[in-house]
């Protein structure tokens, strides 16, 4: 797993959020937003990319219209090995404004597994048609979100694991992912990906010859 930096702690993901969704809750769905935010404290800079997805299958309550998936990312060259990426990714979460339901540990289970399961939200999801991929993911801490990190926005945006080397293989157009709400079925959503060349080299996930 790559190493990432985090420009600053933030524990709970609708306050997060919060300040960009009046202006997301009115972009199509299917179109990334991008805002330039400070963080005066660190003293340091990021753009937050917005899109807002579809539900398929709605949760049974939830404060959100729909689902949103959320990148915070640093433009910039950053350097790996003998090659370069033009940006690096800090950190990312799709809400769902629903109460997520945690992983159920066993009675067997350690108190320490037990503990660890209950940060973690069973996450299903196929991109463009292909076949179903199953996930444990963290979950935020008001349980109405799911995070990401390097390696699964790598997959979301080009369908492998590792950094998607420039000029190699098509993006992914459609993702579509599940999760479980709590007392109730599994929420099912749909992120419509439009061009995310910007996005991608701003989070640093295509890998660039020096």
């Amino acid at each position: 797993m790559r190493l990432t930096v985090q420009i600053s702690p933030l524990p709970l993901l609708l306050c997060i959020a919060m300040s960009g969704m009046a202006q997301t809750d009115n972009v199509a769905a299917g179109a990334w937003t991008q805002v330039d935010r400070s963080d005066p404290l660190h003293q340091t800079s990021f753009k937050e990319f917005t899109l807002t997805g579809k539900f398929l299958v709605a949760p049974r309550q939830s404060n959100l219209a729909a689902p949103i998936l959320v990148l915070h990312c640093q433009p910039g060259p950053h350097r790996v090995g003998k090659s370069q990426t033009n940006g690096y990714f800090v950190e990312g979460w799709i809400a769902t404004g629903a109460v997520l339901d945690s992983a159920k540990p066993r009675a067997w289970d350690s108190a320490k597994l037990a503990s660890t399961l209950n940060d973690l939200v069973s996450v299903e999801y196929r991109l463009d048609d292909k076949k179903l991929q199953s996930e444990w993911w963290p979950k935020s801490t008001d349980h109405s979100g799911v995070f990401l990190d390097d390696v699964r926005l790598d997959n979301l945006l080009y369908g492998h694991l590792l950094w998607h080397k420039e000029g190699t293989g098509p993006q992914i157009t459609r993702i579509m992912l599940g999760v479980p709400e709590y007392l109730a079925v599994q929420i099912q959503m749909e992120f419509d990906l439009p061009d995310s060349t910007e996005v991608a080299n701003a989070c640093g996930v295509i890998l660039h010859k020096r």
